[in-house]
């Protein structure tokens, strides 16, 4: 199959073209391959779900965090009577 060509122009005057052509300027190797390398990778889907994406940055930034359980003065509630007598009831009928 015959080669295919494209004629790119950057604008300087232009932020985006300039930052562009500066990346293109600075790549190591051809300059064919680091625009066909950029063209296959904005296209092609990203193979990680942005939700491990999501768990991974939190996982990294939680990693060194200490979490202590606070001592609570609190009592547990007391059932009323007619409470336990619903419980001994279940426990009846369910056989226990």
């Amino acid at each position: 199959m015959k080669p295919k060509r494209i004629s790119v122009r950057f604008n300087l005057e232009n932020d985006v073209d300039r930052k562009a052509w500066e990346y293109l300027q600075g790549a190591e190797g051809s300059k064919n391959s680091a625009v066909i390398s950029a063209i296959n990778t904005f296209f092609e889907p990203d193979a990680t779900p942005i939700a491990d994406v999501v768990r991974q940055t939190i996982k990294e930034c939680f990693q060194n965090v200490a979490v202590m359980q606070t001592k609570t003065d609190k009592k547990p509630d007391t059932l009323s009577e007619d409470e336990n007598n619903l419980l001994d009831t279940l426990d009846e009928f369910l056989g226990g």
